[in-house]
């Protein structure tokens, strides 16, 4: 049997301009392109030789892969998009995982993160040794306990929230100066130094600094 092959591509944060050229030239290869609901349809434009475009409504990374699997083992050239950078919290080696397992080939192309896009959009960095911020630590805000989110950030100076749990971060922010970038790089991005609102649905990145003297 043909087995097809497959790109897994970080698109980034949601800017089409941030797409890389490695991005490009792969999509312009494709057959197939699936997606999720957070990738900008601008981005499928250049898939110039795609005759099918699969968008999983579900955040469900188990969903998309099988279907990235079934049209690699049809012998299709695959593009399996993916928000921001695929290494971080994109479910990555699951994926490779299955691929390797029937023996699909494959390429990982990085993509530009959220976790630096968001930043730098706020007028930040993630690391300023002038301040006293030498180092960061990003963690899946919504698992991860309070009190290790506590240590990580009297230690490092930084930790950086992915999904978030608000409940959380109204806490965090009587005792830390707190960085709150929703939708970064996109046409509705707004960026906040304070907590509005607990039931914020759009993608959301939050950097918890420590108060420095």
């Amino acid at each position: 049997m043909k087995r097809g092959f497959v790109y897994i591509i970080g698109v980034g944060p949601g800017d089409p301009e941030l797409l890389t050229i490695k991005a490009v030239k792969a999509l312009e290869k494709s057959e197939v392109v699936v997606y999720g609901k957070l990738i900008p349809e601008e981005i499928l434009k250049y898939a110039t030789s795609a005759k099918e475009f699969i968008r999983i409504e579900k955040r469900h990374r188990k969903e998309a892969s099988k279907v990235v699997l079934e049209k690699a083992l049809e012998g299709k050239i695959v593009a399996h998009l993916k928000n921001g950078d695929p290494s971080i919290y994109g479910g990555l080696m699951e994926e490779i995982e299955v691929l390797r397992r029937y023996n699909v080939p494959f390429e990982v192309i990085p993509g530009v993160s959220s976790i630096t896009t968001a930043i730098i959009r706020a007028g930040r960095s993630l690391t300023d040794y002038s301040s006293g911020y030498r180092g960061f630590a990003v963690v899946n805000g919504h698992d991860e306990r309070l009190e290790l989110i506590e240590e990580l950030t009297d230690k490092l100076g930084l930790t950086v929230l992915l999904m978030p749990d608000l409940n959380k971060v109204k806490k965090l922010e009587k005792k830390y100066d707190v960085l709150i970038v929703i939708n970064a790089s996109r046409p509705n991005e707004k960026i906040l130094t304070k907590l509005e609102d607990t039931n914020i649905q759009d993608p959301t990145i939050i950097y918890i600094f420590k108060k420095l003297e």
